[in-house]
């Protein structure tokens, strides 16, 4: 769990950083610098290491849905950010872990325990409550319904995404190897879409340090996110276990906003933090 736990970690900083960053210089380019700059760090981590590429022919179907299940997911979160307020896309976005769950259990054939199945729904249901202003969510829900709908499809896309990365590294029996694949083909899978919309990426001359720092920082983040699932993968973690953990990222983004921003937590949030610390002592117990 405690591989889920750094992945939530990584993605919640990412989340934080990355929407500052596209408020400066919109989501699409925030986007790519984070990407191409992860891209670039696991890339260079591979190319140190000796590994393995005799299983790359078996895994290359996984490596391409992969690839657009996760540009996919990145581009309509990160526009679900742009259009609609934090309060209404991050806890649609947690419920990623709700689609990664169910691919294991129906293609991996895990089977978590009572326990465990119980810590990984109130850990969901919580992540959803802390990320929430319910009040804010309810208006937005009426008023914001582009953003809304962009977060719904990144939401299921990330869950996807997930799986395939796990699937990929169960394949090839390397996590660095199949998380540089990963990175390789979303990047491929993004060129159709930053040349569709390359007139959006002039943002990046007015964006200033401040933006392309956020958005570097973004990236960074994400590595870490996604080296510590892999990782978490490789050495046998169960799929579920590690989904359910990670999806608690929107926590991070949450306290962040409340040491940062001075945001303050309203009633249903500190209920939704008990709930994440008992669904994830089940989880531990399950």
């Amino acid at each position: 769990m405690i591989f889920g736990l750094l992945a939530a970690l990584g993605w919640g900083l990412a989340d934080f950083f990355g929407a500052l960053g596209g408020r400066r210089m919109g989501a699409l380019s925030a986007v790519v610098v984070g990407q191409v700059l992860s891209a670039v760090f696991v890339t260079a981590l591979f190319v140190a290491g000796d590994h393995d590429t005799t299983s790359l022919a078996s895994a290359f179907g996984f490596v391409a849905a992969n690839g657009v299940a996760a540009m996919v997911a990145y581009a309509s979160h990160y526009h679900a950010l742009e259009l609609g307020p934090v309060t209404v896309v991050s806890p649609i976005g947690a419920g990623y872990a709700v689609v990664g769950i169910a691919l294991a259990m129906v293609v991996l054939d895990e089977r978590p325990s009572g326990l465990a199945l119980a810590g990984m729904g109130i850990t969901v249901v919580g992540t959803m409550l802390v990320s929430t202003d319910l009040p804010a969510l309810r208006a937005g829900l009426h008023t914001r319904a582009p953003g809304l709908w962009w977060a719904v499809i990144a939401a299921v896309t990330f869950g996807v995404a997930g799986f395939l990365l796990a699937r990929i590294v169960l394949e090839v029996g390397d996590w660095l190897l199949g998380l540089w694949l990963s990175r390789i083909s979303m990047l491929v899978a993004f060129a159709p879409l930053v040349l569709l919309r390359r007139a959006e990426l002039r943002r990046l001359r007015t964006a200033g340090a401040l933006g392309l720092t956020f958005a570097s920082l973004a990236g960074l983040a994400d590595v870490v996110g996604v080296t510590s699932y892999s990782f978490g993968t490789d050495r046998g973690d169960a799929v579920s276990l590690l989904l359910a953990a990670s999806a608690v990222f929107p926590v991070i983004a949450v306290a962040l906003s409340i040491l940062v921003l001075k945001e303050r937590l309203v009633a249903n949030q500190f209920l939704g933090v008990a709930l994440v610390v008992l669904g994830l002592a089940l989880l531990g117990a399950g």
